[in-house]
């Protein structure tokens, strides 16, 4: 009998095979061409993103620095922090997300589907991906397209690499496919960062907006709910450990669903989009995880085993 190791792998490339001749045979969403607007000289923006381990808010707050030094009056936080109804009093908006399962979070697509209409505000965004990562391009589409939708101008899209946070890779004995990128994020990459925020803002003040242009890529009919779904279907055990739960509530702010019962030391693995941020954040181990048989440690701990040390701006 074929270990669960080898079915997860096979069954993989079974949904990889069929979807490719898809692929081949449907094409993405089409390009969104924009027509140019009239030039802006923007005094205040706003900087949002959903982070987990701290990669995407690194980004975020790199370009929101650039922005200032640009002399913009910049607000800059959790997407959870900003009054939702204060998105038009905005000159720019710039969003950021990590690539999560091929895709936007969808708490994230649910929140900025709910946000007021932002006509006419340029608006860019940015990705953050592990790794090799997968769908990075279309994701950033994704994010522009859910601010184009209410009414925002498209201005910039980015990705940006870093170590991979996906604590199941390395639990499950993958820790070189990871440590491959343990030197990211680097200097060169919050350069990328800095002249992003500076071609977001030169194309407001000209007036030349970008197209969203999605790739083809097999992995947009596998992303979110399917490659959750499948995920989930290894995840064993996911609780919390009451003898080792100090209740510091971190579990309970990192968790974007509300799946965690803190005071029962429960996790409601059916609302649970295993997005892996309270066993990546809790300081203390304490959210029990098994997958496929294994284990599941978290970000910070995977950091301090392998000795690293995460890279800031200089």
């Amino acid at each position: 009998m074929e270990n669960r190791r080898s079915f997860i792998k096979k069954s993989s490339m079974s949904l990889m095979a069929l979807s490719l001749p898809i692929t081949g045979l449907a094409s993405c969403t089409p390009r969104q061409k924009q027509e140019p607007f009239a030039p802006l000289k923007p005094k205040k923006a706003l900087v949002f993103w959903y982070s987990q381990t701290g990669n995407t808010a690194r980004t975020g707050r790199v370009i929101a620095q650039e922005l200032e030094a640009r002399g913009l009056k910049v607000d800059a936080g959790e997407y959870r922090e900003i009054d939702k109804a204060t998105l038009n009093h905005y000159d720019l908006i710039v969003a950021g997300s990590p690539v999560y399962y091929y895709d936007v979070p969808e708490n994230l697509q649910t929140w900025l589907r709910t946000i007021p209409e932002i006509t006419g505000i340029p608006v860019a965004s940015y990705v953050t991906f592990g790794g090799e990562g997968g769908n990075t391009h279309n994701t950033a589409c994704t994010l522009l397209e859910l601010l184009h939708s209410k009414g925002g101008v498209p201005v910039g899209l980015h990705t940006f690499g870093n170590m991979s946070a996906f604590a199941l890779t390395w639990s499950y004995g993958n820790e070189e496919r990871v440590l491959k990128y343990s030197h990211l994020p680097d200097q060169g990459s919050f350069s990328a960062m800095r002249q992003y925020a500076v071609s977001i803002l030169s194309r407001v003040e000209t007036g030349q907006p970008v197209e969203i242009d999605r790739e083809a890529d097999f992995r947009e009919l596998i992303k979110t709910n399917p490659s959750i779904w499948f995920t989930k279907l290894f995840i064993g055990r996911h609780e919390i450990d009451e003898k080792l739960c100090t209740g510091c509530e971190t579990c309970l702010d990192k968790c974007p669903v509300e799946a965690i019962d803190l005071p029962n030391y429960r996790v409601d693995t059916d609302r649970c989009i295993a997005c892996l941020g309270c066993v990546n954040n809790c300081p203390v181990g304490a959210v029990d995880m098994e997958f496929m048989g294994k284990k599941v440690y978290g970000y910070h701990e995977f950091l301090d085993r392998n000795h690293i040390r995460v890279a800031e701006p200089a």
